[in-house]
């Protein structure tokens, strides 16, 4: 038997020891208040030995143990790619048509809704060396965290992590039909080039060749969650070109046909990639620890607020599903998830319960590291997202 098999099979059996512990806790009262509230819904406390009434992440703990599961494997004949679908009509008022005027700020003039708006990226050096970072959440308390989920929280909107832990998440949709939207609000997002990943440039570190941006990216993704049997449709337009001004708008407007054309959408995510720079043009990428996984790149979810305007009440919502995500990609594959980000705008996310940003790999990243990436990511969301579902 070799080392990775051997390994899978000694972290099953952890797993199944961990979940056997929590199940015994829930029944007997007797750890502690805090991990007892983490894993068992309001209202729910004793009533796990009685009824099966097991919080969303003690569930999946049950779920990815073979040996209190019975190793369900979730694949299905989902749609990976809306060739079979029909794209919503375009409503003729909106032929996608630059809507605004951007001010310096790169916000709407007028109208807050707009408010996610960012300038258009200045000119990036192009890579003349590329430092590999693990980025890991700060120990000293300045991220508050649960069970091992970490929060950059870029507001001043109070977070209660405990209280998101346990609570209900209700995704919206329900109905037959697609279940996942992909877009790009930023399609022609690229990755630095490498072996066989060359490509023709529309900005730097930009093209709008979709088997070089992060449409790709979103490609493996929707596989993946195919083959996890869920429904997806994933949106090829490239919103950020050749408007880059506006993409936040013209997603928003493609986003609310879709969601009107198939009511039983239920998560949006927005995929996108990151660009961190240091000092002396010095460019970064993330990635995992090489002792978890070779050539994958981090990911980073983004959770957006109304305190930069508009109304968004259901970011909440928004922030305990991403946490439950995170959660499930610590379990899977530790480093892969970066801290959560809370931030001012909503990023269109106000339009939907189950809508995130989601960062794959920054600039300083191959192509093939994000794919990567964004394999790890969906296989990890899917048992979630179907947990959801019911």
């Amino acid at each position: 038997m070799d080392l990775v098999k051997l390994s899978r099979r000694a972290l099953a059996l952890l797993l199944a020891l961990l979940a056997l512990w929590l199940l015994w806790v829930n029944g007997s009262g007797s750890a502690d208040a805090t991990t007892q509230r983490l894993f068992t819904p309001p209202g729910s406390e004793g009533a796990a030995s009685a009824g099966n009434e097991l919080g969303l992440w003690e569930r999946l703990i049950v779920r990815q143990s073979p040996y209190l599961k019975a190793g369900q494997v979730l694949m299905g004949s989902g749609t990976a790619a809306a060739e079979n679908t029909p794209y919503p009509e375009k409503d003729e008022n909106t032929d996608g048509e630059l809507l605004w005027t951007s001010t310096d700020s790169g916000n709407a003039t007028g109208d807050s809704s707009n408010a996610d708006e960012e300038p258009p990226p200045s000119a990036v050096p192009q890579a003349q060396h590329v430092i590999a970072q693990t980025l890991l959440p700060a120990t000293d308390g300045s991220y508050p965290s649960v069970g091992g989920v970490f929060l950059y929280n870029r507001t001043s909107q109070a977070v209660d992590m405990e209280a998101l832990a346990q609570a209900e998440i209700a995704l919206g949709g329900g109905e037959m039909g697609p279940q996942i939207l992909i877009v790009h609000t930023h399609a022609t997002e690229s990755y630095t080039k490498a072996g066989q990943d060359n490509y023709q440039e529309s900005d730097p570190y930009r093209t709008t060749d979709d088997a070089h941006n992060v449409v790709r990216v979103g490609d493996e993704m929707a596989a993946a969650f195919a083959q996890a049997g869920l429904n997806v449709l994933h949106d090829r337009t490239l919103h950020d070109y050749p408007n880059y001004n506006g993409a936040y708008t013209r997603s928003r407007e493609t986003v609310e046909r879709y969601l009107a054309a198939y009511p039983s959408i239920s998560v949006v995510l927005d995929v996108h990639r990151d660009a961190i720079m240091g000092e002396n043009d010095a460019i970064y990428k993330v990635v995992t620890d090489k002792a978890v996984a070779e050539d994958c790149a981090q990911v980073m979810l983004v959770v957006g607020t109304q305190e930069g305007g508009g109304s968004h009440p259901n970011w909440r919502q928004n922030l305990a599903f991403a946490m439950a995500l995170e959660w499930r990609m610590n379990q899977d594959m530790p480093t892969l998830a970066r801290p959560i980000t809370l931030r001012k705008s909503h990023y269109n996310q106000q339009l939907s319960v189950g809508s995130l940003l989601v960062e794959v790999g920054t600039h300083g990243n191959t192509l093939e590291e994000a794919v990567n990436a964004a394999r790890a990511f969906a296989e990890s969301a899917a048992p979630v997202i179907s947990e959801l579902l019911g």
